[in-house]
């Protein structure tokens, strides 16, 4: 079934192609997300229409169709097919590992498939898909839908994963939404209300700001060079530095990044029921070495079930791998908003207002 064909309200394009692969656009009056249903579903562009801007980070490896289609079918590093955008990351999330004697790369299996959807509403008014898969090395079957309602810039994604085997099995389960440029700049301000980051073991870059293996808060984590850095202040890329954190005490289910100077800002309410953490991956300019050569300027906040981003067998081991029973069904949540607004954010509620 292809969508009805419509230049007003909400509307759907099924009939598109990026780099050889299924593109779907969804959009209304005020935003417009393009998603890669041939791979990842990953959601490249999410653009807030009256002002042009997307808010979704650009990998700056120019890859091309031959290559995104050669490593696809070769199940190769999440690296060699990451675009940019948010990806969706069930079951392993980090480095490899190997669980039940199956091999798992950088953040697999999700991203690197194919997934089949089905158009569930497609109205004026309101348009929504199921998009859903089963996945290769381990016995899941995901579906999520994705709804825009006309005239609001929110997108709405409800989710269940089923156990389709006689097993116990443990898995991760995160969002990667990546934010780079024209939104992203040293005029943009991080909120969330969380007790208490923790920096990674290890730096991943050699230009790190913070202390690895450090405790700290938002606006108070111990610097690098003795200091106390405020995190939730977006540096430039001039900056040169590159961290990767994790939030482990969320007192509640969101957080927003707002461009003070664009009056412009989004946020992310989620399901904390299953995403009791957030990874947050600050690359400043400062990702030396493969694959981004400091030629990378974004900032990834992602809601994610289990930390540190070491893999599903480090998760299994400190207790926060998520565990599904034989034919158990789990489900769960996120909503987006995308608001104008000169400050930054200090709350999301639950119909999505903004103070």
């Amino acid at each position: 079934m292809h969508a009805n064909r419509r230049n007003y309200g909400c509307r759907i394009n099924d009939e598109l192609e990026y780099k050889g692969l299924k593109l779907i656009t969804m959009e209304n009056e005020k935003i417009k997300v393009s998603i890669l249903a041939g791979k990842g579903t990953d959601i490249l562009e999410l653009v807030y229409k009256p002002k042009d801007i997307d808010f979704m980070w650009i990998s700056p490896k120019n890859f091309s169709s031959l290559d995104i289609k050669g490593n696809f079918l070769d199940n190769s590093n999440f690296l060699e097919t990451y675009l940019g955008g948010w990806q969706e990351i069930i079951p392993n999330g980090g480095s490899a590992c190997i669980y039940k004697g199956a091999s798992y790369g950088l953040h697999d299996e999700t991203p690197k498939l194919p997934w089949d959807y089905e158009i569930l509403k497609d109205t004026s008014s309101e348009i929504s898909i199921k998009f859903f898969l089963s996945l290769k090395k381990m016995p899941l079957y995901v579906e999520k839908n994705i709804t825009l309602k006309a005239n609001r810039p929110e997108i709405y994604i409800d989710e269940k994963i089923l156990n389709k085997c006689s097993e116990k099995l443990n898995f991760m389960w995160g969002h990667h939404p990546c934010f780079g440029e024209p939104f992203l700049s040293q005029d943009c301000i991080i909120s969330f209300n969380a007790k208490e980051l923790i920096s990674n073991l290890v730096s991943i870059s050699s230009k790190p700001l913070i202390k690895q293996n450090s405790k700290g808060t938002l606006i108070e984590f111990p610097g690098i060079s003795g200091n106390q850095v405020d995190l939730s202040k977006v540096l430039s890329k001039k900056a040169s530095v590159a961290d990767l954190l994790y939030v482990k005490d969320l007192n509640e289910n969101w957080f927003a990044v707002t461009n003070l100077k664009q009056n412009l800002g989004i946020g992310f309410l989620f399901d904390k029921s299953i995403f009791k953490y957030l990874w947050l991956w600050l690359a400043y300019g400062g990702s030396n070495d493969y694959p981004w050569y400091s030629s990378t300027y974004n900032l990834a906040i992602e809601p994610w079930s289990s930390y540190p981003g070491s893999g599903l067998i480090e998760s299994i081991k400190n207790g926060t791998a998520l565990e599904i029973k034989p034919w158990e069904e789990i489900s769960s949540w996120i909503k987006v908003v995308v608001f104008e607004k000169g400050k930054p954010a200090n709350r999301i509620d639950e119909d999505l207002s903004i103070y």
